[in-house]
């Protein structure tokens, strides 16, 4: 009687799967992303070959999928035990030790590969990816300008090198290749929205204005694009706009610090104190934010209010060490919102209190003397 192995039948009679065939049935649920029947089934494959390449391949493969990276890491070692320069296992287990943050050895094993098959772009680009995750960054550039200049539509390499122009700050050099990734898919939402903010910081107001509008034809909803898209009303003045704008956020989140501050700001140029100062509680709620206390000090003090402005002063000098910075910013801000009396008056209320550190005191009678002698 033949071995069931070679005729495909078990002892029961029932037939079985080869070895082979489970091996190309674990790759179809693999491509088909059911990694935990791939699983399965190369695991029943390496129950009867438990060194069989393309089964050890296939569960490192199916492992690494579904985030279980030790078993994937052990399937992937084992498999190179007799095979030091297997191409599938030396790429995988490189991608495992990126996905735990092992980046050094995964640059190892990529270079490996690539001594055996030098232009895989994609290997290339991962080497890239763990240079500039270990800081690297020289290298990653130069790997990603090699990728860019052998093809310069590889998608990968392009976002890559955007995405670290701009951590290094070079934001119009990252606005440029972002662009170039645009190519591939116009309406890619969050590229759409990096380029608006980007925009916005090297005061390209106009273009940051069309990328935003872009983004929310996209989604309507997009609280990004919609805080940017307030931000360029706000930069031209209009502050109903703007207020508007954000408002839709509020419909659909619960609100950013940044975005109660901003709205703050706009209903003080509206004149609508009262929500102005709800705004900027609700800011303060969710953290220290010195541009929301600075806001209330002006507003409280625009009334006349030095009581209540008074602890909030003080919430904003608490850190001594910035003391100097905070008055000179906050003194700019009650001089352009037309406020200097009121300021001199405030001031003067908090020298006679005989509250608040020593040191803010003595820096406070220095401002005051000199504002007094310039007025």
């Amino acid at each position: 009687m033949e071995n069931s192995r070679n005729t495909g039948a078990d002892r029961g009679g029932k037939r079985q799967l080869s070895v082979i065939d489970i091996s190309k049935k674990g790759r179809q649920k693999f491509r088909a992303r059911r990694f935990k029947e791939a699983q399965d089934l190369f695991s029943e494959g390496l129950e009867r070959e438990p060194d069989n390449p393309y089964l050890l391949c296939g569960m490192g493969d199916a492992c690494r999928e579904a985030g279980e990276y030790p078993e994937a890491e052990r399937c992937y070692r084992q498999l190179l035990t007799t095979d030091k320069n297997n191409l599938f296992a030396l790429r995988g287990l490189g991608d495992v030790c990126k996905k735990m943050g092992r980046h050094q050895e995964a640059i190892r094993l990529w270079k490996q590969y690539l001594s055996l098959r030098p232009r895989d772009k994609h290997v290339m680009t991962r080497i890239a990816d763990s240079c500039k995750a270990l800081l690297q960054y020289d290298k990653a550039e130069e790997a990603y300008r090699q990728i860019i200049k052998s093809d310069p539509r590889d998608r990968f390499a392009l976002t890559g090198m955007a995405d670290l122009q701009h951590r290094l700050g070079r934001d119009e050099k990252a606005i440029e290749y972002y662009e170039k990734v645009l190519q591939f898919d116009p309406n890619e939402l969050h590229i759409l929205t990096i380029i608006g903010k980007l925009c916005w910081r090297i005061n390209a107001f106009e273009k940051a204005e069309q990328f935003f509008r872009r983004a929310l034809a996209v989604d309507a909803h997009n609280p990004y694009a919609l805080y940017g898209l307030g931000n360029c009303f706000r930069w031209h003045h209009q502050y109903d706009k703007a207020i508007e704008i954000w408002e839709q956020i509020l419909k659909h989140n619960e609100g950013t610090q940044a975005l109660f501050t901003r709205m703050g700001d706009a209903q003080v140029h509206l004149g609508d104190s009262s929500k102005a100062e709800l705004s900027y509680l609700k800011a303060i709620e969710l953290g220290d934010d010195p541009f929301a206390v600075a806001g209330l000090v002006c507003l409280y003090c625009d009334r006349q209010d030095w009581q209540q402005a008074a602890p909030f002063f003080w919430k904003l000098v608490a850190d001594e060490s910035g003391t100097a910075k905070q008055l000179e910013e906050l003194t700019k801000r009650f001089v352009r919102s037309g406020q200097r009396e009121n300021m001199l008056d405030f001031y003067h209320y908090l020298l006679n209190s005989g509250e608040g550190q020593v040191a803010v005191i003595d820096e406070l009678k220095v401002l005051v003397a000199r504002l007094d002698g310039d007025g």
